[in-house]
């Protein structure tokens, strides 16, 4: 069985879905030529923008706004996609004020930027430029890059202070587009471009850790040393046995599970998720990860399986724990009522509706993200329903009974959510705030949380919600999506299909821990080449 075929998008019937999650794989074992991904330009994410600056200048910037860049947290896919990535009129004026507020923060506190206010002479300009400048841009300045910022900030030498040009000169450092940005480009040889030392610092440095490269990578790169793959291999062995590679895993799994939508998800008073609780639930998550990807040999997976969370007395009841301590400690939980971080509240909560457990919302998060199953849009024919069976009492009915009803009354609609539904009904027994019931609605009706899914030449079967989680997180299909999204995040858009083929089935077959799947990803040929089109050639 060829594991790649559970992450090819599904080729859907007349528009409408095929009712699983079905095998589209090629029909022969010939592989299909390599095609690399393109040269690019990608901006930094708000968090590593915010860690480039602070790993540079340091961390002095408590109460000072970094760039609220606004575009970083898509519904579905990776707030690093390079694609979604901009500077466009919505977030340029924060950019500029931001910037500014910063450069203010480090002069007043920065060594070497206070000790240029007091000094004698105006060298200082250009030491700050060849050491902050070539910091911050992860490159050295050019002579062309220097000139043209002494000149700018020697321009306005008349109408200002000294302290102002030097807030000018930082300002200009910060919002300048090589911190802002980073190519992708390399140098050419014929088709294949490969990127420069530099170019890989900062893809290796950024996809592992979100923070920017240290002197040691800058110092291989001024070496031309990360062109060697045994150098490299090396640094990726360093980087990983650092918190920040925990960290930034942890990144990965709160970007993939959308965690970070919980405090901005409208939901009913009486659910009790207060703007405290939210973010309480949200840190408490991220503190389970970080747990989990701190431990030797941990595994991408692991958090799928885990039975303990850090629980306060603020979250507990969200649990179904007991948890007097007002910091969040760990705790084992109900094994007959949670499993993992799908049944954490925080994730649970995010895809619910305002009050309601939301079947749909849950389904297609599951199929989508966690399965790699493109659904596609709904079609154009639907239409609400206004009218229900004589003599059908919704508020008499589960709500998984309501929806088979809604689906079944037009043929469109079937399709699809003969998919969906049971993707979604699997956690009926998680309310829409995550707490574990057994029953809903004021009727006291019994909830149905077993069935089927099939993912693959994979069949799910669970009788209850804890079921259905473990034997979700425990499939190939699910196994198959976490390691080609995980290759995405590093990568900063899919990789190609071939890589993206054989990393799957690499990653399945061997089960490397989270060191080893790093290595894996740093020595496939996207990661240090791109294919130029003819066109720019």
């Amino acid at each position: 069985m060829r594991l790649h075929r559970f992450i090819i998008p599904i080729v859907l019937l007349a528009g409408a879905c095929t009712g699983e999650i079905g095998d589209t794989g090629p029909s022969n074992e010939t592989p299909e030529p390599l095609v690399l991904m393109a040269p690019q330009v990608r901006r930094l994410t708000s968090l590593q923008y915010a860690n480039s600056v602070r790993a540079v200048l340091g961390d002095i910037f408590d109460g000072v706004d970094f760039p609220a860049f606004n575009d970083d947290m898509p519904t579905l896919g990776f707030a690093n996609d390079a694609r979604i990535l901009r500077i466009s009129d919505v977030n340029i004026e924060s950019l500029y004020t931001a910037t500014a507020g910063l450069a203010v923060r480090a002069v007043a506190q920065v060594p070497s930027l206070a000790s240029c206010v007091s000094a004698a002479t105006d060298t200082c300009f250009a030491s700050i430029i060849d050491d902050v400048g070539r910091r911050l841009w992860r490159r050295p300045v050019t002579p062309e890059e220097r000139d043209d910022l002494l000149a700018t900030v020697a321009s306005v030498s008349s109408s200002t202070t000294r302290a102002e040009r030097v807030e000018l000169l930082t300002h200009l450092l910060l919002a300048a587009p090589h911190l802002i940005y980073r190519t992708e480009f390399g140098v050419l040889a014929e088709n294949i471009a490969r990127l420069t030392d530099y170019e890989i610092a900062s893809a290796l440095a950024y996809g592992l850790s979100n923070y920017p490269p240290d002197d040691e990578l800058l110092g291989l790169a001024a070496a031309g040393a990360l062109h060697d793959q045994a150098t490299l291999l090396s640094q990726v062995q360093r980087l990983t046995s650092h918190d920040q590679y925990a960290d930034a895993l942890t990144e990965f799994y709160v970007d993939f599970l959308k965690l970070d939508a919980l405090p901005g998800k409208t939901k009913l008073p009486s659910l009790g998720l207060t703007a405290e609780v939210r973010a309480a639930l949200v840190a408490g998550a991220r503190e389970d990860l970080r747990a989990i990807f701190r431990q030797s040999g941990a595994e991408l997976a692991d958090p799928f399986q885990s039975q303990v969370a850090h629980v306060s007395a603020l979250t507990a009841p969200f649990f179904g724990v007991a948890s007097t301590s007002t910091a969040p400690q760990s705790v084992a939980l109900p094994t007959d009522q949670r499993s993992g971080i799908l049944t954490h509240p925080a994730f649970l909560s995010v895809h619910a509706g305002e009050g309601e457990s939301g079947i749909v919302k849950r389904g297609v998060f599951t199929l989508e993200q966690l399965l790699c199953f493109g659904l596609g849009p709904p079609p154009d024919d639907v239409t609400p329903l206004t009218e229900l069976p004589v003599g059908f009492d919704p508020d008499n009915e589960t709500s998984r009974r309501v929806l088979f009803v809604q689906h079944t009354s037009q043929a469109a609609c079937v399709g699809c959510h003969q998919i969906i539904d049971p993707a979604g009904a699997g956690y009926e027994n998680f309310d829409a705030a995550g707490r574990y019931r057994t029953t809903e609605k004021a009727a006291n009706l019994p909830i149905d949380a077993s069935g089927e899914l099939r993912i693959g030449e994979e069949v799910l079967t669970y009788a209850n919600s804890v079921e259905y989680v473990t034997a979700l997180s425990g499939s190939q299909g699910l196994r198959s999506c976490l390691a080609e999204r995980f290759a995405t995040y590093v990568f900063g858009v899919p990789p190609n299909d071939v890589e993206r083929y054989g990393f799957v089935e690499a990653v399945s077959a061997a089960r490397p821990d989270i060191r080893q799947l790093a290595e894996m990803i740093v020595a496939s040929p996207s990661f240090v080449q791109r294919e130029v089109p003819r066109s720019n050639r």
